[in-house]
């Protein structure tokens, strides 16, 4: 409301050349009459423009590019005043920013380097997800069955396996007592070919491929002895056949054991498929050997390689149908080539579950995790790891087939040759050894592995001294401690197949598994062609308590860990004092 009267006086426009000045605006005065209201638009008196007249009041200003909507003055002569000709405007230059005002790039330098850590998929909490384990015995064997169907398989090869073995170090028909050194050890022979073949096997062969060819030759070399009567190359040919059967599958079965094993049952599982069935096997064909008097075998009726060849020949063919049926690749072996979502599927069928369960997922990450350690390595490091295990492993697995060689059949052999070859003393023999290994996978993942390991060498280490003390009386005095000694042995041996499946690095596994067959092989060989000493109960004794004190110092307890955790507790020779049954 410029035109107010009654507002403040307003400064002169400032900076404006053009404005008018105060002698080039003489108006008359204004005067007023009764009843009228003064001019509407009378300039202030006295005070020039601010440069901008007020729009829609005839203020004599010029026009700002539209006309004027004015009204002519009431009571007074509408003034004219000539048309003012203003110069054009030059307003000065002022640096004031644009509208669309953007403010100039500030220069700070480049950010700082950030320091990340490569990225590692984070896993699931062990201690909530992966380190469950379910309540109830039954409940655990049934979610996992899968697990164990897996390898009965391989389950079945080593049965048989044991049948040869029992039949190989002296508990065969007398008809056979005579044959050369070469049949007795054919089958280790057989063994270490087939094993040897199994450590440089590429990991592009399939372990299903592996173990239905191993079935084969099982059905194969049962089919040949079964079919034959009293026939050296006939016999020949199945020890061979299932030697390198047995040797070949052994190693990718305890490699597999491991690896598609949940960790609360992996004991159990490796050592009921391989100590647990080769004990089995061994009762098997000392019951057979026993059943049969001497007289019999000449007929053409049944005969103890007869019945031996039948059940090889079965097994083999249901060691086909499992294998074809049943069988799941590892989870380890998935993840390693890239098939994450492979190896999900295999973890569910391991558990019988319709759809992945969070622990299905912290398994995966689980092996994921120790696939990328192993990945880490080199050949060599993984190497120079193994060595400890191997040593150690070697240890447990030698005495393990100096427990069961020929010499122990000597020594019942001499015990009982006035028996008239009733053959219970052998039974119990065979059911001695069957007992500790079946108590040993039973309770291997509850108690542990190096207590039942100790308790058992203790055992053993007692009853061969006992024994070896009655040797220079008539052996039937020291029968009785060669059973104690036997169900000991039983106990202690049996456990090394839980550490064959979990000691080893990736990717030195198979070999390093195959190398201590091999070694054990070699045990009974050389016992299968030496001849019995007087000291060799005592020569036992003293290797078992060596082992003893040395398990004290060198074997870990891995009871409830992961493959991982697992490895590195062999790492390394010493293992210190812990508690024997501290779960990891």
């Amino acid at each position: 409301m410029k035109n107010d009267k009654y507002l403040p006086p307003e400064p002169p426009a400032f900076n404006f050349t053009s404005a008018p000045t105060e002698a080039q605006l003489n108006y008359s005065p204004p005067s007023y009459s009764q009843h009228e209201y003064p001019p509407q638009g009378c300039p202030p008196q006295g005070y020039p423009p601010q440069g901008y007249p007020t729009q829609g009041y005839p203020q004599g200003y010029p026009s700002q590019g539209y006309p004027q909507q004015g009204y002519p003055l009431q009571g007074f002569p509408q003034q004219v005043h000539p048309q003012q000709v203003y110069p054009q405007q030059v307003f000065p230059q002022h640096t004031y920013p644009p509208q669309s005002f953007v403010p100039p790039p500030q220069t700070y330098g480049p950010p700082p380097a950030q320091q990340f850590a490569p990225h590692t998929p984070q896993s699931l909490p062990q201690q909530n997800i992966v380190l469950v384990r379910p309540n109830g015995c039954f409940k655990r064997t049934k979610i996992n069955r899968p697990q164990s169907n897996v390898l009965t398989a391989a389950s079945l090869i080593f049965v048989t396996g044991g049948i040869n073995i029992a039949w190989s170090i002296g508990f065969r028909h007398r008809i056979y007592n005579t044959v050369s050194v070469h049949v007795s050890v054919a089958w280790f022979i057989g063994a270490i070919i087939g094993a040897a073949i199994s450590s440089f096997l590429p990991k592009a062969i399939s372990r299903k491929v592996i173990t239905l060819f191993c079935s084969m030759l099982v059905m194969i070399g049962g089919i040949v002895n079964a079919s034959t009567h009293y026939n050296l190359d006939a016999v020949k040919a199945n020890l061979y056949l299932n030697g390198i059967a047995n040797g070949l599958v052994f190693a990718p079965t305890l490699a597999l054991a491991g690896e598609l094993s949940v960790f609360y049952m992996r004991g159990k599982i490796s050592t009921s498929i391989e100590q647990l069935s080769f004990n089995l096997g061994i009762f098997l064909q000392i019951v057979i050997y026993s059943g049969y008097s001497p007289s019999s075998y000449h007929s053409n009726g049944f005969n103890p390689e007869l019945a031996s060849g039948i059940i090889a020949a079965v097994f083999g063919f249901m060691g086909l149908v499992f294998a074809t049926v049943l069988f799941i690749e590892s989870p380890v072996d998935l993840v390693a080539s890239g098939r994450e979502q492979a190896a999900m599927d295999a973890l569910r069928r391991l558990q019988r579950l319709v759809t992945p369960s969070d622990q299905t997922l912290a398994q995966l990450e689980e092996h994921k995790r120790y696939v990328a350690e192993n990945e880490s390595m080199s050949r060599e490091k993984s190497f120079n790891h193994a060595v400890p295990a191997f040593i150690k492993l070697c240890l447990l697995r030698g005495l393990s087939a100096l427990s069961i060689s020929s010499f122990f059949y000597e020594m019942l052999y001499r015990a009982n040759v006035y028996d008239n070859w009733t053959g219970e003393y052998y039974i119990v023999f065979g059911a001695c050894r069957l007992l500790g290994s079946f108590l040993a996978s039973l309770f291997v993942d509850s108690l542990g592995r190096k207590a039942p390991i100790l308790v058992g060498l203790a055992g053993s280490t007692a009853f061969a001294f006992v024994a070896a003390s009655q040797v220079g009386l008539p052996y039937g005095a020291a029968e009785i401690w060669l059973y104690s000694f036997q169900s000991f042995a039983g106990v202690t041996f049996t456990i090394s197949s839980a550490y064959l499946s979990e000691a080893y690095p990736l990717k030195v596994k198979q070999s390093f598994i195959s190398f201590t067959f091999i070694i054990e092989m070699l045990v009974f060989i050389v016992i299968g062609t030496s001849d019995l000493i007087e000291v060799f109960l005592y020569i036992v004794g003293g290797l078992l308590l060596a082992t003893f004190v040395l398990a004290i110092f060198w074997m870990p307890e891995t009871r409830r860990a992961s493959l991982r955790e697992a490895q590195q507790k062999f790492r390394g020779f010493l293992t210190c004092c812990t508690n024997f049954n501290d779960a990891s």
